[in-house]
């Protein structure tokens, strides 16, 4: 990375704050890449990320949340999905390229409104869970790819319906996302109604996906952290050819790579990818949410035809 490439982060309280810190002003992961304004956040969090900056040599200051016009770039970083709307909309407005922090959004329409505020201004948007680049992931789809094609996929982790960020959005991305990635990513995916349950442990949802043209059956089970706190994310794949299966490891970098996908983006080192596949994931999520508000059952039903794009 060559570029200077001026950021301002947007939003605080959540630890994401201090690792995009750490790789661009501390350990310089990507060089002339830089947090130069801290904003929409509590003074003390201010404070505290500018002080490890600051040690660091990287100076950084106190900005507006709407300052558009000092930086190059923004990272949205709120803990809550629902805050992202309103804290990505001026930079996406103003052309400038904006990452996302997982989830994008809490609600479809504030998806689609930032969608559609990218695509007038030309502005790169991109947000993505970091499970979808953990190795595990790609050995994953190696793997199973080497059997035959995918008929069967199951992805387990961490998820709390009523965590006080946003439900099953705050941590349940992590699972719609890693099953996108092994599904081979958003082109040609086409999402059904899902079929949700509870059991003692967590919610399943079961849903039926057409990938380039064929059938998968797709179970996201969230599973309730407060009662399994060690549990780890993990994708089980059936083929026509046999399955297989692993835990999806997480290290203390997860979020380099999402960095590294967005800079080459605004440095134009990689194409931008499409912003309208943001939608998908939320629409799951809410309607997810949705079938959780329905008539209580333990076991899931069968899935609908797909009716969701991205």
């Amino acid at each position: 990375m060559t570029q200077n490439v001026r950021v301002a982060l947007v939003g605080l309280d959540s630890s994401h704050a201090d690792h995009y810190v750490r790789l661009l002003n501390v350990e310089r992961r990507f060089p002339g890449v830089r947090v130069t304004v801290l904003a929409d956040g509590s003074p003390g969090r201010v404070a505290d990320l500018a002080a490890a900056s600051t040690a660091a040599g990287a100076r950084v200051r106190s900005g507006r949340p709407d300052d558009v016009t000092s930086v190059d770039a923004v990272i949205v970083a709120h803990r809550a999905g629902r805050l992202h709307r309103t804290a990505a909309l001026p930079f996406v407005r103003a052309g400038l390229p904006v990452l996302v922090d997982k989830p994008f959004t809490a609600s479809v329409a504030d998806a689609e409104e930032l969608v559609a505020a990218a695509r007038a201004s030309g502005a790169v948007l991109f947000s993505c869970s970091a499970l979808r680049f953990v190795p595990g992931v790609a050995r994953l789809r190696a793997e199973a790819a080497g059997l035959g094609e995918v008929t069967d996929l199951t992805v387990t982790g961490p998820a709390d319906p009523g965590s006080a960020h946003d439900g099953l959005f705050f941590l349940g991305i992590h699972l719609v996302e890693t099953a996108r990635a092994l599904l081979g990513g958003d082109a040609g995916l086409a999402w059904g109604e899902p079929a949700v349950g509870r059991d003692e442990d967590g919610v399943t949802a079961t849903v039926r996906v057409t990938a380039d043209g064929r059938d998968v059956v797709v179970r996201l089970r969230f599973v309730d952290p407060a009662l399994h706190p060690a549990q780890p994310f993990h994708a089980a794949v059936t083929t026509t050819g046999g399955s297989v299966e692993g835990e999806l490891e997480v290290g203390p970098d997860y979020l380099e790579p999402v960095l590294a996908h967005f800079l080459a983006q605004v440095t134009g080192t990689a194409a931008s990818e499409a912003a309208d596949g943001l939608v998908g994931p939320v629409a799951l999520l809410a309607a997810i949410t949705a079938g959780l508000e329905g008539p209580a059952h333990l076991v899931p039903g069968e899935p609908a035809a797909p009716t969701v794009r991205g």
